[in-house]
């Protein structure tokens, strides 16, 4: 209903509000002469619909004018048809280019549905769209203040990937609905360079993961932090995952000391252009309550899969449908019971990880199986 709104209102803005309602009233005032001085034409209708096949210029031949009159009608409907065509295409052509520039400018609005969004420019977003063309079949959409021209020349390098551009703050509720956030699949936000200090760069991650949360806790948000004391506050405001290059760096600078050559094995691993990839997959209905052994033993075989770890999503799903305003639900009443018991609601938003888990492990439902797979 909004969206008609939006396109009758555009319409009425425009000229061919003034151009269609012209164009009614000279086919009805053709119509009435008609019916005045052609004899042949015996209703109203019949001159209407001779009207309109002849201000298209199609001209059927089905009914034709006898008098002088009648043939100044035509005449005048077949020049304002030339007319009236030429400046509906000509509205037409200006709306479709006026769109196009708009949207090249990043100021249309996006209509993608399960698209991915990601908010912010840094050196990692390149690497970000690489892998995601790669890796998925999805469209991407860009929120940031880069110039028009600056951001072309990194799409160019993406022909295949339909990418979009939203210009704004990634922060602005008003920006976020022209992406049409509610509708995407996920949320990537990373520091964004324009912002002189970390800090700040973090504080308004922060205000924009509370922002997307605000328009639907279901949309998944994944952020990029700079620094770790921006953690406690991105986890109130219930991002879904984050992640701080920092904390990386001193572990692969010292397993060169400790674990020559895992550097490089990790590296591969973490790359979608070499031989084989770390992946997360759902495990099939079938081998829940079985062993891990089990499990293994069915990615070993049928996918050539290594499984080195289970990540188990359960509680984080159950508590998101907890509606916590309404005191008289169920839902709230096991919320409180959970509460009273000691079992916090934070403990419990926590993914739960099994690395390497011993055979005899009874594989839960709601877990993911890790895989080190053959890159296909």
């Amino acid at each position: 209903m909004k969206r008609i709104k939006r396109i009758l209102r555009e319409f009425r803005k425009s000229d061919l509000m003034m151009i269609a309602t012209l164009t009614v009233l000279v086919l009805i005032l053709s119509g009435i002469l008609l019916i005045i001085f052609e004899k042949n034409i015996n209703s109203f209708f019949e001159a209407f619909y001779f009207s309109v096949v002849t201000i298209s210029t199609v001209g059927y031949g089905d009914i034709t004018p006898h008098s002088n009159m009648g043939k100044i009608i035509v005449m005048g409907l077949i020049f304002f048809g030339m007319i009236f065509l030429s400046i509906f295409t000509a509205i037409i052509s200006s709306i479709l280019i006026a769109k196009k520039i708009k949207d090249g400018q990043g100021m249309g609005r996006i209509k993608f549905k399960k698209h991915t969004i990601i908010c912010g420019w840094n050196w990692s977003v390149e690497g970000i769209i690489k892998i995601l063309s790669e890796t998925t079949t999805g469209e991407i959409v860009l929120i940031n203040d880069l110039d028009s021209q600056q951001l072309n020349s990194v799409l160019e390098k993406y022909p295949d990937t339909n990418i979009q551009f939203i210009k704004g703050d990634f922060a602005d509720i008003n920006v976020l609905e022209r992406a049409n956030v509610e509708s995407s699949q996920g949320v990537i936000i990373v520091p964004d360079n324009s912002l002189t200090s970390s800090q700040g760069a973090d504080e308004k991650t922060v205000f924009a993961t509370m922002t997307i949360k605000s328009i639907s806790e279901k949309i998944k948000v994944y952020t990029q932090l700079n620094r770790t004391e921006t953690i406690p506050y991105i986890e109130r405001a219930k991002v879904d995952d984050y992640f701080i290059s920092s904390q990386s760096v001193p572990y692969f600078l010292t397993t060169n000391i400790i674990s020559p050559g895992l550097n490089s094995v990790i590296w591969e691993l973490l790359s979608y252009e070499k031989d084989n990839v770390l992946r997360s997959t759902e495990i099939p209905k079938e081998f829940i309550g079985k062993t891990f052994k089990e499990l293994s033993a069915y990615y070993k075989e049928k996918k050539n899969a290594i499984v080195i770890a289970l990540i188990q999503y359960q509680d984080i799903l159950k508590m998101k449908n907890i509606n916590a305003s309404d005191t008289s639900s169920i839902d709230a009443f096991i919320k409180r019971k959970f509460e009273e018991a000691g079992r916090m609601i934070n403990d419990l938003e926590k993914k739960k990880i099994s690395i390497n888990p011993s055979d005899d492990y009874i594989v839960k439902e709601f877990e993911h199986a890790v895989l080190i797979e053959q890159n296909n």
